[in-house]
C-alpha cells in the first residue's frame, strides 16, 4: 500500500529522533571520550541511518511499480506475478534488506524483478558502486588486499573471491569492448573517404612499444606486449651533458593497451588506441622503441608515416657492449673508445659506428660473431639513429613512457608467487589499462549496462 509524504517523513524523523537519542546517552555515558571515540561511534549511527533512508526510497520505489504485468522481454507473453522475495544488496552504505515483486514466463521458463532493472542491480547483490570499487581495486592491488581495503576503508565486507569473481565478469566485458574499438579501427571502409583535414597544428603525438614477461600456468613466462600512446608537449630543462637550460620534449597524457600474444593483434590494439586519442589530426608523430623486429614491423604497418627513433639508452647498451668487445671491460681505452663514440651515434654516425666493429671483427676472430651482431644492429637501424636532430626537432629520445608502463603492469601481475591462468590474466590486463590511462571511470559506465559479452 503506498504510503502518503507525511507518512514517510513521520517514520523517518522517528528513526532520526531515536539515533539522536542514542547518541546522546552515549555521550552522558562516555568519559571524556577521544576524537577516535566520537568519529566510530558517529559513522556507525550515520552508517544506520543512512541504509534507513534507502532501504525507505527502495520501499517507496516498489510500491510505485506499474499496476500491469510486465512483458516478456524474449517472447512478448505477459508476465505472471509470483509475489514477493526478498534479496540483500551489498551497498557502500552497508548491506540493504529489500523486497521485489518477481514476474515469471512459463514459456521461456524465465522471470524478472522490475525493481532491480530499475535499481540497475546487474551484478546480482552487489551495487554498481561496490561491483565497480572491488574491480578497480583489483587491478590496482592483489584481491586480498582489495578485500581489506574496502573493508578498513568503506566498511564494505565482500570477500577477495567475490572480487576475484567480480573482476572475472567485468574484465570480459572490458575485454570485449577493447576487442571492438581493434576491430573498428582496422575495419576496410565500405567506400573511400578522404583523409580528414582538421589537422590541430600544434599538436604533436608519439607511440612507443615494448614487452615485459608475466608467469601463465601451463605455458611458463610469456610476453605481454605493451603500447603507449602520448601527446609531445615542450618544456625548458637542462641539458644532460653542458648543463645549459635547453627545450625539450616530453612525454605526457601517456594512455596504455597491453596484449599477451601476436603482434598482429598488438599492432592493431596500438594503432585503435592512438586513432582513439586523435592521431590522425596531429601534426607530427613519431615512434620510438628499442630494436625488436617485430616491434619495427608494426611501426612500419600502422604508423609508416611516423618518424622513427630507436630509443637512445638502448642503443647506448649496444655501443657499452661493442666497446667491451672490442677494448675490453673496464679498460681505459674501454671508457675512451665508449665516450667518445656516444658522441658519434648521438650525432647520427651509426652507419660509421657499425663499419668500424666490422673491421675489429675481422681483425679479432675470437669475439667476431659478437662483434658482427652489434655491427648489424648499428647497420640495421641507422636511419633510425638522428638522436641530435631529433632533440633539436623536439622530439622524445627515449621510451621512458612505455617502460615506466611496463613496471606499471609488473607490479600488478608479477608480484611474489604470482601465475596466472591466460583466460584469467586476459581479463585483468584491459582494466589494469584503463586504470593507467586514466579511463577507467569511462570504460565503466560504457560496459555497465551493456548487453553481455
Amino acid at each position: 500500500m503506498k504510503r502518503s509524504r507525511a507518512q514517510k517523513k513521520a517514520e523517518l524523523l522517528a528513526e532520526a529522533e531515536a539515533l539522536i537519542e542514542s547518541l546522546l546517552d552515549w555521550d552522558e555515558q562516555t568519559n571524556q571520550p577521544n576524537l577516535r571515540q566520537i568519529e566510530a561511534e558517529v559513522l556507525d549511527l550515520r552508517r544506520q541511518f543512512g541504509q534507513r533512508l534507502a532501504q525507505a526510497v527502495i520501499a517507496d520505489q516498489e510500491a510505485q511499480q506499474p499496476a500491469a504485468a510486465p512483458h516478456c522481454p524474449q517472447c512478448g507473453q505477459t508476465l505472471r506475478y509470483k509475489g514477493q522475495k526478498g534479496a540483500n544488496i551489498e551497498t557502500r552504505l552497508g548491506p540493504l534488506a529489500i523486497e521485489r515483486g518477481y514476474y515469471y514466463c512459463a514459456r521461456c521458463q524465465s522471470g524478472l524483478f522490475p525493481l532491480s532493472d530499475q535499481l540497475e542491480l546487474v551484478d546480482g547483490r552487489w551495487s554498481e558502486d561496490v561491483a565497480r570499487q572491488a574491480v578497480w581495486l583489483s587491478g590496482l592491488v592483489p584481491f586480498e588486499q582489495a578485500e581489506a581495503i574496502l573493508q578498513e576503508i568503506g566498511q564494505v565486507n565482500i570477500s577477495r573471491s567475490s572480487i576475484w569473481r567480480r573482476t572475472a565478469r567485468w574484465g570480459a566485458q572490458f575485454q570485449a569492448l577493447t576487442e571492438r574499438e581493434r576491430a573498428q579501427a582496422n575495419a576496410v571502409p565500405e567506400k573511400w573517404q578522404p583523409p580528414s583535414r582538421a589537422v590541430e597544428a600544434d599538436r604533436r603525438m608519439g607511440v612507443a612499444m615494448d614487452g615485459m614477461m608475466v608467469h601463465v600456468r601451463q605455458e611458463g613466462w610469456k610476453e605481454l606486449k605493451i603500447g603507449a600512446v602520448f601527446d609531445l608537449e615542450v618544456r625548458l630543462g637542462k641539458d644532460e651533458h653542458t648543463r645549459e637550460p635547453v627545450h625539450m620534449a616530453h612525454a605526457v597524457h601517456n594512455s596504455y593497451v597491453a596484449h599477451l600474444g601476436g603482434p598482429e593483434v598488438f599492432g592493431e590494439m596500438v594503432f585503435a588506441e592512438a586513432r582513439r586519442r586523435g592521431w590522425e589530426q596531429a601534426q607530427d608523430t613519431q615512434v620510438v622503441a628499442d630494436g625488436a623486429a617485430w616491434i619495427w614491423h608494426q611501426a612500419d604497418l600502422h604508423f609508416g608515416r611516423s618518424r622513427q627513433l630507436v630509443d637512445w639508452y638502448h642503443a647506448d647498451e649496444h655501443l657499452a657492449n661493442a666497446a667491451k668487445l672490442f677494448k675490453g671491460d673496464g679498460t681505459p681505452a674501454f671508457q675512451l673508445w665508449l665516450n667518445s663514440h656516444e658522441t658519434a651515434l648521438y650525432q647520427g654516425h651509426a652507419a660509421r659506428i657499425a663499419c668500424e666493429l666490422e673491421q675489429a671483427a675481422n681483425d679479432l676472430p675470437q669475439v667476431a660473431a659478437d662483434l658482427r651482431r652489434e655491427a648489424g644492429y648499428f647497420h640495421e637501424h641507422q636511419q633510425r639513429m638522428n638522436y641530435l636532430e631529433m632533440r633539436e626537432e623536439e622530439y622524445v629520445i627515449g621510451s621512458g613512457m612505455v617502460e615506466g608502463g611496463a613496471k606499471q603492469y609488473q607490479a600488478r601481475l608479477c608480484g611474489p608467487g604470482m601465475r596466472w591462468s591466460r583466460k584469467h590474466v586476459e581479463k585483468l590486463i584491459p582494466i589494469r589499462s584503463a586504470i593507467l590511462s586514466g579511463r577507467f571511470t569511462d570504460v565503466w559506465r560504457q560496459v555497465y549496462n551493456s548487453p553481455p559479452s
